[in-house]
């Protein structure tokens, strides 16, 4: 089954303005369930753009894409996504728990579940024992796993990720590597 799949997508920003951005044109993929697909090329090329296409963050100047079988923007579909945008940011007041507490409430968890779930992707993620550290202490490697959590908080069938291992050290990589390896083998699509 695809789990993406986009036909002839293009995104131009300002078309009818000087200066008009030509970010996608005619941009076409199928990624199927179970993979991890990692989208490659040069700074500016329209990946960030992509991803906020399927997201339905912005949207496509032409073209047609589904996600998760569903038609770019429908609601069920979305909710079975997990987004780790690049450059994410968080209020530096809170602590992990207290962030992955409040998306796992934007995604509708409460109660019992969502504190489980809190626990595990800290865990998951190698941060179990900075759960109650304000976001302020942390390092960017330590912000970028934070965010890989809070991306994982739902239990999402498909995974996005963009520039997950910005700013992680060495081994803090191979660590997400190996957790991208996890999710795809419990069933999970990673695109990133």
């Amino acid at each position: 089954m695809a789990i993406i799949h986009a036909e002839r997508i293009s995104k131009v920003y300002n078309p009818r303005g000087k200066g008009a951005v030509h970010a996608l044109t005619d941009f076409t993929l199928e990624v199927h369930e179970g993979e991890i697909f990692g989208l490659l090329g040069p700074n500016g090329a329209g990946k960030t753009t992509f991803i906020k296409v399927l997201l339905d963050i912005v949207g496509a100047t032409a073209g047609e894409a589904t996600l998760l079988g569903k038609p770019i923007g429908h609601a069920a579909a979305k909710a079975r996504v997990g987004y780790l945008p690049e450059n994410h940011k968080y209020p530096d007041f809170l602590t992990g728990a207290q962030v992955l507490r409040y998306f796992g409430k934007l995604s509708g968890l409460g109660g019992v579940e969502l504190e489980r779930r809190i626990d595990d992707r800290l865990r998951l993620v190698g941060m179990g024992d900075w759960r109650n550290t304000k976001i302020r202490k942390y390092s960017k490697g330590m912000l970028q796993r934070i965010g890989l959590a809070q991306a994982l908080i739902n239990d999402p069938q498909l995974v996005m990720l963009d520039e997950p291992t910005d700013g992680v050290d060495p081994l803090g990589r191979k660590e997400i590597r190996d957790l991208l390896v996890r999710l795809r083998n419990e069933g999970k699509t990673v695109f990133l």
